[in-house]
């Protein structure tokens, strides 16, 4: 499927002034993205529940207020939904192919009713408890995308609440995807509408080499061959720590920027609160594809730096991590500091550049 750009989007919101209707500042659609998921909400939607894992993993979004509509998507990689009790070939064969350069064998398409009767069988069981009736009905499955890469089957139910979703396989990611938006019984047009949004929008794969992650207005993208580390979310601070063997990538923001900076300057606040020491680092001045610009330090790493990131990074050495980039800029109309550290081996280059320029702000 062709990757759309998930920009944030607009909803007027008129109102009347000296009586005359006009157009209040809209407010931004809510971009989500993690693991490859990524999908557009409405305004003020936020991300309230995630796995760290990227083979099979899970989110969750809520609507704002005290509404109870909420859009939950899970994935699994498609070998997992039929894997048996292994045996010990199961365990060796794929050791032998790969020392002799051998594919593994074709595997069969995912059994989606059988994995779509497990979901309605669950909220089927919620409902029982709920001491509520319980209805389901499925449509015929087709396929989707672009280059007809998702096989789906959409479904509804109802019963001590309500579900919208689609279930469907990804030929491209192998991945599995239960996605649905679920409320109250009586928010029939609001679980409706929401559905439509989410599935026009919703990617379980990039179509480039850049994954998007999205969450509390922060928008970066990170190659896909890192992997999430550590995430740190708090009320004033972000961050989010990727690795790839022994090379590391850290993306922080602040809020109350302008609170901060009464007691410190930008470069001061990032030797603060990087993973090594910048005494040493040269010094530079870049300017961003948002048009901000960063004072980045780069440099070899010491001994005692490469030692700390190796430990940090779980002993995994390949490659090394031997250079740092690190860079810190101030979005005022954010009122918010962003920072991006990359510690890399010899052979990475500009990865710094590359994930700094895609950090959205000012929207």
């Amino acid at each position: 499927m062709t990757d759309q750009p998930l920009l944030p989007q607009s909803l007027p919101r008129p109102h009347k002034k000296q009586g005359l209707p006009v157009e209040l500042p809209a407010l931004p659609m809510t971009v989500i993205g993690w693991q490859g998921i990524r999908c557009v909400l409405p305004p003020e939607w936020n991300l309230t529940s995630f796995s760290m894992e990227r083979e099979n993993g899970y989110i969750r979004a809520d609507a704002p207020g005290d509404t109870a509509l909420t859009v939950q998507i899970r994935w699994q990689d498609a070998s997992d939904t039929e894997r048996k009790i292994g045996t010990l070939y199961d365990v060796f064969a794929p050791k032998v192919r790969k020392l002799f350069n051998r594919p593994a064998p074709e595997q069969k398409p995912p059994d989606l009713r059988r994995l779509l009767d497990k979901v309605l069988k669950d909220a089927a069981k919620s409902a029982k408890k709920a001491g509520a009736g319980f209805e389901s009905s499925t449509r015929p499955e087709k396929l989707e995308g672009d280059d007809l890469e998702r096989t789906a089957i959409p479904f509804s139910w109802l019963g001590g609440g309500r579900g919208q979703g689609k279930i469907w396989h990804c030929t491209k990611c192998n991945r599995v995807v239960v996605a649905q938006v679920i409320g109250i019984a009586r928010d029939g047009g609001q679980v409706q509408s929401v559905a439509a949004g989410l599935f026009a929008t919703l990617r379980d794969h990039s179509a480039d080499t850049l994954d998007l992650w999205a969450l509390y207005d922060l928008q970066v993208k990170v190659p896909v061959t890192f992997r999430l580390h550590q995430q740190q979310v708090m009320s004033g601070h972000l961050r989010l720590v990727f690795l790839r063997g022994g090379e590391m990538i850290v993306i922080d923001r602040w809020g109350l920027a302008s609170m901060t900076l009464k007691k410190f300057k930008l470069e001061e606040w990032l030797a603060a609160n990087v993973t090594v020491k910048l005494k040493s680092m040269e010094q530079a001045k870049v300017i961003l594809q948002s048009g901000h610009e960063a004072k980045v330090f780069s440099g070899r790493l010491s001994l005692t730096d490469r030692l700390k990131v190796f430990r940090s990074a779980r002993g995994l050495a390949r490659p090394l991590a031997v250079r740092f980039e690190g860079g810190v800029w101030l979005c005022e109309n954010e009122n918010r500091i962003y920072t991006v550290q990359a510690l890399t081996s010899r052979k990475t280059t500009d990865l710094w550049k590359l994930v700094a320029d895609t950090v959205m702000c000012c929207q």
